[in-house]
């Protein structure tokens, strides 16, 4: 089995949205998914659920602070999602996340979201461009999409929302990535 930690110190960055599609999108693929919210605000679409066998994943959505469970939950997983926003602030916040990983855990995989991106900002791409050349890994780059809101309404993956559209093939990207590292 495998644990996937969608982690950040920042509150709204996309840590349950994310944790809820790549719950799904992993479903979808065949997988069996289990999923874990520690984030007291609740609102993941998944209910907890454990999950047993060699190609089951944990998916577990963490709170938007640091706290002592943060560190546990990175000792135990297979791969660490960080979304981000591409702004000062969103780095900042990134980068102590990222102490965090790997101080707890130095050889865990990490992987990055930019959550909010459009190319058109020159902003976003200086962003990504800056992870590109730091070598953080990008899974993907996430536009704001009104497909998200529309999928928490009804408890349903934006590739069901709005198929084909930007979000779920950013999304359907992220997923390919995921599953490269499981």
């Amino acid at each position: 089995m495998k644990t996937i930690v969608l982690v950040n110190q920042k509150g709204g960055v996309g840590k349950t949205t994310f944790a809820d599609e790549i719950a799904w999108g992993l479903e979808r693929r065949g997988r069996e998914v289990g999923f874990i919210n520690l984030d007291p605000q609740g609102g993941a679409s998944h209910e907890q659920k454990t999950v047993e066998g060699e190609k089951a994943v944990t998916v577990v959505d963490t709170p938007g602070y640091l706290n002592d469970k943060l560190g546990g939950c990175v000792e135990v997983a297979d791969i660490a999602i960080v979304p981000v926003e591409p702004s000062q602030r969103g780095l900042r916040a990134m980068k102590r996340t990222i102490q965090l990983i790997t101080s707890v855990s130095p050889d865990l995989e990490i992987g990055l979201i930019v959550n909010r991106y459009s190319d058109k900002r020159i902003i976003d791409r200086s962003f990504t461009d800056f992870l590109t050349a730091d070598d953080l890994p990008i899974l993907g780059c996430v536009p704001t999409a009104e497909a998200f809101k529309r999928g928490a309404s009804f408890n349903r993956p934006v590739s069901e929302v709005q198929p084909g559209g930007r979000a779920a093939d950013a999304i359907e990207g992220i997923l390919d990535k995921v599953e490269a590292m499981l």
